[in-house]
Protein backbone atom coordinates (compact mmCIF):
# COMPACT_ATOMS: atom_id res chain seq x y z
CA UNK A 1 0.00 0.00 0.00
CA UNK A 2 1.22 3.42 -0.80
CA UNK A 3 1.72 6.13 1.18
CA UNK A 4 -0.98 7.85 -0.70
CA UNK A 5 -2.99 5.13 -0.33
CA UNK A 6 -2.44 4.85 3.54
CA UNK A 7 -3.04 8.84 4.18
CA UNK A 8 -6.79 8.29 1.65
CA UNK A 9 -7.46 5.62 4.24
CA UNK A 10 -6.82 7.18 7.15
CA UNK A 11 -8.64 10.38 6.12
CA UNK A 12 -11.90 8.19 5.17
CA UNK A 13 -11.04 6.70 8.53
CA UNK A 14 -11.24 10.03 10.37
CA UNK A 15 -14.46 10.66 8.20
CA UNK A 16 -16.70 7.90 9.35
CA UNK A 17 -15.43 8.61 12.69
CA UNK A 18 -16.82 12.26 12.99
CA UNK A 19 -19.83 11.02 11.31
CA UNK A 20 -20.10 8.40 14.03
CA UNK A 21 -19.65 10.78 16.94
CA UNK A 22 -21.95 13.35 15.07
CA UNK A 23 -25.16 10.81 14.72
CA UNK A 24 -23.94 9.94 18.62
CA UNK A 25 -24.37 13.53 19.47
CA UNK A 26 -27.82 13.82 17.43
CA UNK A 27 -29.31 10.68 19.21
CA UNK A 28 -27.85 11.92 22.41
CA UNK A 29 -29.61 15.47 21.79
CA UNK A 30 -32.87 13.40 20.82
CA UNK A 31 -33.14 11.29 23.93
CA UNK A 32 -32.27 14.33 26.14
CA UNK A 33 -35.33 16.04 24.08
CA UNK A 34 -38.36 13.61 24.16
CA UNK A 35 -38.54 13.23 28.28
CA UNK A 36 -41.84 14.42 30.18
CA UNK A 37 -42.51 14.80 33.26
CA UNK A 38 -45.07 15.08 36.04
CA UNK A 39 -45.48 17.50 39.40
CA UNK A 40 -48.45 18.09 41.51
CA UNK A 41 -49.08 20.44 44.52
CA UNK A 42 -51.63 21.52 46.92
CA UNK A 43 -53.64 24.00 46.16
CA UNK A 44 -55.65 24.12 49.34
CA UNK A 45 -53.00 26.28 51.42
CA UNK A 46 -53.64 29.30 49.23
CA UNK A 47 -57.47 29.08 49.48
CA UNK A 48 -58.85 32.05 51.05
CA UNK A 49 -61.93 30.22 53.18
CA UNK A 50 -62.85 33.50 55.07
CA UNK A 51 -66.18 34.92 54.34
CA UNK A 52 -66.64 37.69 56.31
CA UNK A 53 -69.59 40.38 56.75
CA UNK A 54 -68.01 43.91 55.69
CA UNK A 55 -68.16 46.07 59.49
CA UNK A 56 -69.77 48.62 57.24
CA UNK A 57 -71.91 46.75 55.48
CA UNK A 58 -75.68 48.46 55.62
CA UNK A 59 -78.56 46.46 56.64
CA UNK A 60 -80.40 44.60 53.15
CA UNK A 61 -83.34 46.69 51.69
CA UNK A 62 -86.53 44.37 51.19
CA UNK A 63 -85.97 44.70 47.06
CA UNK A 64 -82.69 44.31 47.23
CA UNK A 65 -82.43 41.92 44.30
CA UNK A 66 -85.93 43.32 42.54
CA UNK A 67 -84.20 44.07 39.28
CA UNK A 68 -82.18 40.69 39.43
CA UNK A 69 -86.08 39.46 39.55
CA UNK A 70 -87.27 41.50 36.75
CA UNK A 71 -84.63 40.58 34.41
CA UNK A 72 -84.54 36.88 35.51
CA UNK A 73 -80.91 36.60 36.73
CA UNK A 74 -81.97 34.09 39.12
CA UNK A 75 -78.35 32.34 39.27
CA UNK A 76 -76.74 35.80 40.74
CA UNK A 77 -79.15 36.11 43.26
CA UNK A 78 -77.18 35.71 46.54
CA UNK A 79 -80.39 35.00 48.70
CA UNK A 80 -81.96 32.69 46.86
CA UNK A 81 -79.15 30.29 46.36
CA UNK A 82 -76.75 30.61 49.48
CA UNK A 83 -76.91 32.48 52.33
CA UNK A 84 -75.03 35.40 52.61
CA UNK A 85 -71.36 36.25 53.39
CA UNK A 86 -70.08 35.05 57.27
CA UNK A 87 -68.26 32.67 58.57
CA UNK A 88 -65.77 30.43 57.61
CA UNK A 89 -65.89 28.49 53.84
CA UNK A 90 -65.96 24.65 55.04
CA UNK A 91 -63.34 22.53 52.83
CA UNK A 92 -64.72 19.16 51.85
CA UNK A 93 -62.43 18.51 49.18
CA UNK A 94 -58.90 19.05 48.37
CA UNK A 95 -57.90 21.71 45.39
CA UNK A 96 -54.22 20.68 43.28
CA UNK A 97 -52.23 22.06 40.89
CA UNK A 98 -51.04 19.33 38.28
CA UNK A 99 -48.21 20.14 35.76
CA UNK A 100 -46.85 18.08 32.81
CA UNK A 101 -43.66 19.68 31.46
CA UNK A 102 -40.93 18.68 28.48
CA UNK A 103 -38.96 20.29 26.10
CA UNK A 104 -38.69 19.77 21.92
CA UNK A 105 -36.50 21.71 19.61
CA UNK A 106 -37.61 25.16 20.55
CA UNK A 107 -36.93 25.23 24.55
CA UNK A 108 -39.42 24.13 27.52
CA UNK A 109 -43.33 24.07 27.64
CA UNK A 110 -45.46 23.35 30.39
CA UNK A 111 -49.20 22.59 30.81
CA UNK A 112 -50.66 23.20 33.87
CA UNK A 113 -54.34 22.57 35.22
CA UNK A 114 -55.68 23.93 38.05
CA UNK A 115 -58.90 23.00 40.48
CA UNK A 116 -59.81 26.42 39.83
CA UNK A 117 -62.94 28.62 37.75
CA UNK A 118 -61.13 30.95 35.94
CA UNK A 119 -58.28 33.46 35.58
CA UNK A 120 -58.44 36.92 35.17
CA UNK A 121 -55.26 38.54 33.12
CA UNK A 122 -53.48 40.07 36.44
CA UNK A 123 -53.55 36.39 37.86
CA UNK A 124 -52.43 34.54 35.14
CA UNK A 125 -49.52 37.13 34.50
CA UNK A 126 -48.91 36.11 38.25
CA UNK A 127 -48.38 32.84 37.96
CA UNK A 128 -46.44 32.78 34.86
CA UNK A 129 -43.88 34.80 35.78
CA UNK A 130 -41.84 32.77 38.09
CA UNK A 131 -41.93 30.23 35.61
CA UNK A 132 -41.11 32.75 32.42
CA UNK A 133 -38.28 34.36 34.90
CA UNK A 134 -36.74 31.38 37.22
CA UNK A 135 -37.61 28.49 34.89
CA UNK A 136 -37.07 29.99 31.39
CA UNK A 137 -40.51 29.43 29.84
CA UNK A 138 -41.46 31.57 27.12
CA UNK A 139 -44.89 32.94 28.15
CA UNK A 140 -46.35 31.59 25.01
CA UNK A 141 -45.36 27.77 25.45
CA UNK A 142 -47.26 28.06 29.09
CA UNK A 143 -51.09 27.08 28.87
CA UNK A 144 -52.82 27.20 32.08
CA UNK A 145 -56.14 25.06 32.19
CA UNK A 146 -58.69 25.62 35.11
CA UNK A 147 -61.44 23.11 35.49
CA UNK A 148 -63.68 25.88 35.73
CA UNK A 149 -65.10 24.51 38.90
CA UNK A 150 -67.67 27.29 40.74
CA UNK A 151 -67.20 26.31 44.10
CA UNK A 152 -63.69 27.76 44.27
CA UNK A 153 -62.66 30.28 47.11
CA UNK A 154 -60.55 33.55 46.68
CA UNK A 155 -56.78 32.81 46.65
CA UNK A 156 -53.74 34.40 48.25
CA UNK A 157 -51.58 35.53 45.44
CA UNK A 158 -48.09 34.43 46.98
CA UNK A 159 -49.20 30.85 47.92
CA UNK A 160 -51.01 30.57 44.48
CA UNK A 161 -47.91 31.43 42.78
CA UNK A 162 -46.08 29.22 44.47
CA UNK A 163 -48.46 25.95 44.65
CA UNK A 164 -48.21 26.07 40.46
CA UNK A 165 -44.76 27.35 40.64
CA UNK A 166 -43.91 23.92 42.51
CA UNK A 167 -45.57 22.09 40.37
CA UNK A 168 -43.88 22.75 37.26
CA UNK A 169 -40.48 22.76 39.06
CA UNK A 170 -41.53 18.78 40.17
CA UNK A 171 -42.41 18.18 36.71
CA UNK A 172 -39.00 19.45 35.23
CA UNK A 173 -36.75 17.69 38.09
CA UNK A 174 -39.06 13.93 37.34
CA UNK A 175 -38.42 14.30 33.49
CA UNK A 176 -37.67 10.68 31.78
CA UNK A 177 -37.59 8.75 28.97
CA UNK A 178 -41.36 7.71 28.13
CA UNK A 179 -43.78 5.45 26.42
CA UNK A 180 -46.76 6.63 25.54
CA UNK A 181 -50.91 5.56 24.99
CA UNK A 182 -54.37 7.04 24.60
CA UNK A 183 -58.31 6.32 25.00
CA UNK A 184 -60.72 7.66 23.01
CA UNK A 185 -63.90 6.41 24.82
CA UNK A 186 -67.50 7.33 23.28
CA UNK A 187 -69.89 7.67 26.17
CA UNK A 188 -73.85 7.64 26.14
CA UNK A 189 -73.66 11.60 26.79
CA UNK A 190 -77.11 12.11 26.90
CA UNK A 191 -76.63 10.44 30.18
CA UNK A 192 -74.30 12.58 31.34
CA UNK A 193 -74.34 16.21 29.59
CA UNK A 194 -77.37 18.34 28.77
CA UNK A 195 -76.83 21.31 26.37
CA UNK A 196 -78.27 23.95 28.58
CA UNK A 197 -80.46 25.91 25.72
CA UNK A 198 -84.11 25.43 25.21
CA UNK A 199 -85.30 27.73 22.43
CA UNK A 200 -88.76 28.84 21.90
CA UNK A 201 -89.94 29.87 18.41
CA UNK A 202 -91.39 33.70 18.60
CA UNK A 203 -89.03 34.69 21.73
CA UNK A 204 -86.03 33.36 22.05
CA UNK A 205 -83.37 30.83 23.98
CA UNK A 206 -83.61 30.55 27.14
CA UNK A 207 -79.80 29.10 29.58
CA UNK A 208 -81.13 27.08 32.33
CA UNK A 209 -78.37 27.17 34.81
CA UNK A 210 -80.03 25.15 37.51
CA UNK A 211 -82.72 22.48 38.32
CA UNK A 212 -85.15 24.65 39.18
CA UNK A 213 -88.89 23.82 38.47
CA UNK A 214 -87.75 20.68 36.35
CA UNK A 215 -87.85 16.93 36.21
CA UNK A 216 -84.38 15.04 35.84
CA UNK A 217 -84.61 12.19 33.69
CA UNK A 218 -82.32 9.44 33.14
CA UNK A 219 -81.20 11.44 29.76
CA UNK A 220 -82.78 14.37 29.65
CA UNK A 221 -83.88 17.32 31.44
CA UNK A 222 -87.76 18.39 31.45
CA UNK A 223 -87.54 21.76 31.65
CA UNK A 224 -91.27 22.91 31.18
CA UNK A 225 -92.06 24.11 34.78
CA UNK A 226 -88.66 26.65 33.78
CA UNK A 227 -89.73 27.52 30.77
CA UNK A 228 -93.64 28.48 31.66
CA UNK A 229 -92.09 30.48 34.94
CA UNK A 230 -89.71 32.37 31.98
CA UNK A 231 -92.48 33.14 29.90
CA UNK A 232 -94.55 34.77 32.56
CA UNK A 233 -91.96 36.93 33.55
CA UNK A 234 -91.61 38.09 30.22
CA UNK A 235 -95.02 39.57 31.24
CA UNK A 236 -97.04 37.29 29.13
CA UNK A 237 -99.56 34.68 30.04
CA UNK A 238 -97.73 31.39 28.93
CA UNK A 239 -100.62 29.50 27.72
CA UNK A 240 -100.76 31.63 24.41
CA UNK A 241 -97.36 30.80 23.52
CA UNK A 242 -96.63 27.85 24.87
CA UNK A 243 -97.78 24.27 23.92
CA UNK A 244 -99.70 23.09 27.07
CA UNK A 245 -99.01 19.24 26.44
CA UNK A 246 -95.11 19.78 25.21
CA UNK A 247 -93.02 19.41 27.22
CA UNK A 248 -89.85 21.18 26.99
CA UNK A 249 -86.53 19.60 26.86
CA UNK A 250 -83.33 19.60 26.55
CA UNK A 251 -82.48 18.13 23.32
CA UNK A 252 -79.59 20.41 22.10
CA UNK A 253 -76.22 19.43 21.07
CA UNK A 254 -73.83 17.23 23.36
CA UNK A 255 -69.82 15.99 23.36
CA UNK A 256 -69.62 12.59 23.81
CA UNK A 257 -65.84 12.02 23.85
CA UNK A 258 -64.20 11.45 26.74
CA UNK A 259 -60.42 11.02 26.39
CA UNK A 260 -57.02 9.94 27.83
CA UNK A 261 -53.56 10.38 27.13
CA UNK A 262 -51.12 8.20 29.33
CA UNK A 263 -47.55 8.70 29.58
CA UNK A 264 -45.48 5.78 31.52
CA UNK A 265 -41.21 5.49 32.52
CA UNK A 266 -39.71 3.46 29.64
CA UNK A 267 -37.69 1.73 31.91
CA UNK A 268 -39.70 0.77 34.39
CA UNK A 269 -42.98 0.77 32.89
CA UNK A 270 -44.57 2.69 35.86
CA UNK A 271 -47.20 5.43 35.26
CA UNK A 272 -46.04 9.10 35.51
CA UNK A 273 -48.92 10.52 34.47
CA UNK A 274 -51.88 11.57 32.24
CA UNK A 275 -54.28 13.92 31.08
CA UNK A 276 -57.72 13.26 30.69
CA UNK A 277 -60.87 15.61 28.73
CA UNK A 278 -64.25 15.62 29.22
CA UNK A 279 -66.73 18.92 28.39
CA UNK A 280 -68.83 19.97 31.33
CA UNK A 281 -68.92 22.63 33.13
CA UNK A 282 -67.98 21.60 36.77
CA UNK A 283 -70.83 22.98 38.49
CA UNK A 284 -72.15 19.89 40.85
CA UNK A 285 -71.08 21.85 43.30
CA UNK A 286 -71.69 25.63 43.13
CA UNK A 287 -71.07 27.33 45.84
CA UNK A 288 -74.63 29.21 45.24
CA UNK A 289 -76.98 25.93 46.24
CA UNK A 290 -73.96 23.98 48.52
CA UNK A 291 -73.84 26.74 50.96
CA UNK A 292 -70.44 27.96 49.66
CA UNK A 293 -68.38 24.93 50.61
CA UNK A 294 -65.79 24.39 48.41
CA UNK A 295 -64.89 21.26 46.31
CA UNK A 296 -62.99 20.54 42.98
CA UNK A 297 -66.27 19.55 41.70
CA UNK A 298 -66.38 16.15 39.40
CA UNK A 299 -63.06 16.48 38.24
CA UNK A 300 -61.16 16.90 41.57
CA UNK A 301 -63.17 13.71 42.24
CA UNK A 302 -62.79 11.64 38.99
CA UNK A 303 -58.68 12.76 39.27
CA UNK A 304 -58.51 11.38 42.69
CA UNK A 305 -59.68 7.87 41.65
CA UNK A 306 -57.99 7.90 38.46
CA UNK A 307 -54.49 8.31 40.22
CA UNK A 308 -55.60 6.07 43.39
CA UNK A 309 -56.22 3.02 41.08
CA UNK A 310 -53.68 3.76 37.90
CA UNK A 311 -50.90 6.00 39.41
CA UNK A 312 -49.16 8.89 38.59
CA UNK A 313 -50.47 12.47 38.11
CA UNK A 314 -53.46 13.37 36.41
CA UNK A 315 -54.47 16.70 34.32
CA UNK A 316 -58.21 17.42 33.16
CA UNK A 317 -58.44 19.63 30.36
CA UNK A 318 -62.36 21.10 29.94
CA UNK A 319 -63.54 20.71 26.43
CA UNK A 320 -65.52 22.75 24.95
CA UNK A 321 -68.95 22.82 27.25
CA UNK A 322 -69.93 27.13 26.90
CA UNK A 323 -73.66 25.41 26.32
CA UNK A 324 -73.12 22.14 28.08
CA UNK A 325 -73.42 21.23 31.82
CA UNK A 326 -73.53 17.99 33.54
CA UNK A 327 -76.83 16.42 33.79
CA UNK A 328 -77.14 15.96 37.38
CA UNK A 329 -79.81 14.58 39.62
CA UNK A 330 -79.11 16.71 42.77
CA UNK A 331 -76.28 20.06 43.13
CA UNK A 332 -74.17 17.97 45.98
CA UNK A 333 -70.64 16.81 47.08
CA UNK A 334 -71.96 13.16 46.77
CA UNK A 335 -73.40 13.47 43.47
CA UNK A 336 -70.38 15.49 41.83
CA UNK A 337 -68.60 12.53 43.20
CA UNK A 338 -70.74 9.84 41.80
CA UNK A 339 -70.66 11.57 38.76
CA UNK A 340 -66.64 11.82 38.89
CA UNK A 341 -66.45 8.12 39.36
CA UNK A 342 -67.97 7.02 36.68
CA UNK A 343 -66.17 8.36 34.28
CA UNK A 344 -63.13 7.51 36.01
CA UNK A 345 -64.18 4.09 35.71
CA UNK A 346 -64.99 4.26 32.16
CA UNK A 347 -61.07 4.61 31.88
CA UNK A 348 -59.68 2.38 34.04
CA UNK A 349 -61.72 -0.19 32.87
CA UNK A 350 -60.32 -0.13 29.27
CA UNK A 351 -56.15 1.11 30.95
CA UNK A 352 -55.65 -2.69 30.52
CA UNK A 353 -55.85 -2.98 26.72
CA UNK A 354 -53.96 0.10 25.81
CA UNK A 355 -51.34 0.07 23.12
CA UNK A 356 -48.25 1.75 24.18
CA UNK A 357 -45.17 2.97 22.22
CA UNK A 358 -42.10 4.84 22.92
CA UNK A 359 -42.35 9.05 22.75
CA UNK A 360 -40.47 9.71 19.26
CA UNK A 361 -42.58 12.54 17.79
CA UNK A 362 -42.56 16.03 20.52
CA UNK A 363 -43.49 19.45 19.26
CA UNK A 364 -44.91 22.24 20.45
CA UNK A 365 -46.74 24.73 18.38
CA UNK A 366 -48.80 27.98 18.83
CA UNK A 367 -51.29 29.78 16.21
CA UNK A 368 -51.75 33.30 17.00
CA UNK A 369 -55.71 34.36 16.86
CA UNK A 370 -57.06 38.22 16.62
CA UNK A 371 -60.79 38.63 17.63
CA UNK A 372 -62.61 41.53 17.43
CA UNK A 373 -64.70 42.85 20.38
CA UNK A 374 -68.00 43.67 20.02
CA UNK A 375 -69.21 47.60 20.54
CA UNK A 376 -69.12 49.67 23.76
CA UNK A 377 -67.91 47.12 26.11
CA UNK A 378 -66.36 49.23 28.67
CA UNK A 379 -68.49 52.03 30.30
CA UNK A 380 -68.25 53.41 33.18
CA UNK A 381 -70.73 52.54 36.16
CA UNK A 382 -72.23 55.51 35.66
CA UNK A 383 -72.47 55.02 31.95
CA UNK A 384 -73.84 51.67 33.15
CA UNK A 385 -76.60 52.63 35.25
CA UNK A 386 -77.48 55.27 32.96
CA UNK A 387 -78.01 52.75 29.93
CA UNK A 388 -79.86 50.25 32.71
CA UNK A 389 -82.30 52.57 33.44
CA UNK A 390 -82.91 53.23 29.97
CA UNK A 391 -83.56 49.38 29.50
CA UNK A 392 -85.65 49.08 32.35
CA UNK A 393 -87.93 51.64 31.01
CA UNK A 394 -88.09 50.55 27.75
CA UNK A 395 -88.98 46.84 29.51
CA UNK A 396 -91.66 48.16 31.38
CA UNK A 397 -93.09 49.35 28.48
CA UNK A 398 -92.90 46.64 26.27
CA UNK A 399 -95.77 44.13 25.66
CA UNK A 400 -94.22 41.93 23.06
CA UNK A 401 -92.12 38.76 24.89
CA UNK A 402 -89.53 38.81 21.90
CA UNK A 403 -89.02 41.95 22.29
CA UNK A 404 -88.68 41.68 25.90
CA UNK A 405 -86.51 39.01 25.79
CA UNK A 406 -84.25 41.11 24.23
CA UNK A 407 -84.13 43.73 26.29
CA UNK A 408 -83.66 41.21 28.84
CA UNK A 409 -80.28 40.54 27.71
CA UNK A 410 -79.44 43.69 26.90
CA UNK A 411 -79.33 44.11 30.60
CA UNK A 412 -77.49 41.11 31.45
CA UNK A 413 -75.00 42.44 29.17
CA UNK A 414 -75.05 45.58 31.30
CA UNK A 415 -74.95 43.76 34.59
CA UNK A 416 -71.85 42.04 34.12
CA UNK A 417 -70.29 44.84 32.28
CA UNK A 418 -67.52 45.28 35.57
CA UNK A 419 -66.13 41.95 34.96
CA UNK A 420 -65.52 42.68 31.18
CA UNK A 421 -63.21 45.67 32.26
CA UNK A 422 -60.74 42.85 34.02
CA UNK A 423 -61.12 40.63 31.17
CA UNK A 424 -59.79 42.04 28.61
CA UNK A 425 -56.11 43.54 28.83
CA UNK A 426 -55.21 47.19 28.42
CA UNK A 427 -53.55 46.69 24.85
CA UNK A 428 -56.50 44.88 23.84
CA UNK A 429 -58.83 47.60 24.64
CA UNK A 430 -56.62 49.94 22.18
CA UNK A 431 -57.00 48.22 19.71
CA UNK A 432 -60.70 46.54 20.53
CA UNK A 433 -59.45 43.16 19.71
CA UNK A 434 -58.56 39.66 21.86
CA UNK A 435 -55.04 38.65 21.00
CA UNK A 436 -54.90 35.08 21.98
CA UNK A 437 -53.43 31.90 20.72
CA UNK A 438 -54.38 28.59 20.10
CA UNK A 439 -51.71 26.20 21.61
CA UNK A 440 -50.76 22.47 20.96
CA UNK A 441 -48.39 19.65 22.33
CA UNK A 442 -47.91 16.79 20.05
CA UNK A 443 -47.10 13.32 21.56
CA UNK A 444 -46.54 10.61 18.53
CA UNK A 445 -50.02 10.75 16.55
CA UNK A 446 -51.38 12.05 19.66
CA UNK A 447 -52.27 16.27 19.78
CA UNK A 448 -53.69 18.41 22.69
CA UNK A 449 -54.83 21.52 21.23
CA UNK A 450 -56.16 24.26 23.55
CA UNK A 451 -58.25 27.40 23.14
CA UNK A 452 -59.05 30.26 24.94
CA UNK A 453 -62.72 31.16 26.31
CA UNK A 454 -65.90 29.39 26.66
CA UNK A 455 -66.42 27.81 23.20
CA UNK A 456 -69.97 26.35 22.40
CA UNK A 457 -69.79 22.64 21.58
CA UNK A 458 -70.53 23.26 17.83
CA UNK A 459 -67.57 25.55 17.61
CA UNK A 460 -65.55 23.01 19.16
CA UNK A 461 -66.45 20.14 16.72
CA UNK A 462 -65.73 22.21 13.44
CA UNK A 463 -62.50 23.15 14.71
CA UNK A 464 -61.64 19.61 14.23
CA UNK A 465 -63.70 18.98 11.54
CA UNK A 466 -60.63 18.03 9.10
CA UNK A 467 -59.19 15.71 11.21
CA UNK A 468 -61.53 14.53 13.72
CA UNK A 469 -60.13 10.69 12.69
CA UNK A 470 -57.68 11.36 14.42
CA UNK A 471 -59.16 12.37 17.53
CA UNK A 472 -57.34 15.58 18.41
CA UNK A 473 -58.17 16.26 22.20
CA UNK A 474 -59.42 19.93 22.01
CA UNK A 475 -59.64 21.89 25.20
CA UNK A 476 -61.03 25.48 26.22
CA UNK A 477 -60.72 28.01 28.41
CA UNK A 478 -56.85 28.30 28.81
CA UNK A 479 -55.16 30.98 30.73
CA UNK A 480 -56.96 34.06 31.10
CA UNK A 481 -60.90 34.13 30.99
CA UNK A 482 -62.29 35.85 27.80
CA UNK A 483 -65.98 34.87 28.28
CA UNK A 484 -68.09 32.76 26.12
CA UNK A 485 -67.46 31.95 22.37
CA UNK A 486 -71.08 31.27 21.03
CA UNK A 487 -71.91 29.97 17.28
CA UNK A 488 -73.47 33.20 15.60
CA UNK A 489 -76.73 31.48 14.91
CA UNK A 490 -77.01 31.21 18.79
CA UNK A 491 -76.23 33.93 19.07
CA UNK A 492 -79.06 35.32 17.27
CA UNK A 493 -81.52 33.24 19.43
CA UNK A 494 -80.25 35.37 22.93
CA UNK A 495 -79.98 33.61 25.95
CA UNK A 496 -77.11 34.15 28.72
CA UNK A 497 -74.39 33.02 26.89
CA UNK A 498 -74.85 35.09 24.35
CA UNK A 499 -75.78 38.13 26.22
CA UNK A 500 -72.29 38.27 27.74
CA UNK A 501 -70.19 37.72 25.43
CA UNK A 502 -67.79 40.11 24.44
CA UNK A 503 -66.25 38.73 21.18
CA UNK A 504 -68.06 40.20 17.96
CA UNK A 505 -70.44 37.81 15.49
CA UNK A 506 -68.05 36.63 12.99
CA UNK A 507 -65.44 35.27 15.53
CA UNK A 508 -66.78 31.78 15.74
CA UNK A 509 -65.34 31.43 11.80
CA UNK A 510 -61.82 33.46 12.75
CA UNK A 511 -61.34 30.71 15.40
CA UNK A 512 -62.47 27.18 13.42
CA UNK A 513 -60.15 29.04 10.69
CA UNK A 514 -57.25 29.34 12.80
CA UNK A 515 -57.56 25.98 14.40
CA UNK A 516 -57.74 24.25 10.45
CA UNK A 517 -53.93 26.31 9.78
CA UNK A 518 -52.86 25.03 13.13
CA UNK A 519 -53.87 21.33 12.48
CA UNK A 520 -52.58 21.50 9.14
CA UNK A 521 -48.90 22.39 10.37
CA UNK A 522 -49.42 19.56 12.66
CA UNK A 523 -50.73 17.00 10.19
CA UNK A 524 -49.25 18.07 7.54
CA UNK A 525 -45.63 17.14 9.23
Amino acid sequence: MTVKQKYINNIRSIFFLVLLLLAGCIQHKKEEILKIGFGKANLTQACIFEDPVPVNQKPRPENLYIREEKFAISDRVEGRWRPGSGGIRKLVDSLFVTAMYGEDQNGPWAIIAIDECILSYKQTDNLQYPLINELGIPKERIVILPSHGHAIPEMKPEKYQKAVFDAVKQARENMSEVETASLNIKVDSKKYLINRRIHINGIGSRTVMFNDNCVVHDNYLDATGHIWDWVKNLGVNPKEYLDKDKEYITDGEVDDKLQAIFIRNKKSGKLMGSFVRFAAHAVIVSAKVVNGDVSADFPGYMKRKIEGELGGITLFGQGPCGDLRPLNKEYSHDFAKEYGNILADKIIQDYNNLKWLPLTKLEYYTEPVKIPLIENLFLSEEEVETEMEKVEKLFDQETNPGERRKLQNKFWGLYRTAGFHNMVRPEWKEKNQLSIFLFAIRLNDDVIVATQGEVFTRIGKKMLEPYKAENPVLVSIANEYVSYLPTDEERLKGGYEPSVTIMASGSPDILIQSAHKLLNRIYGE
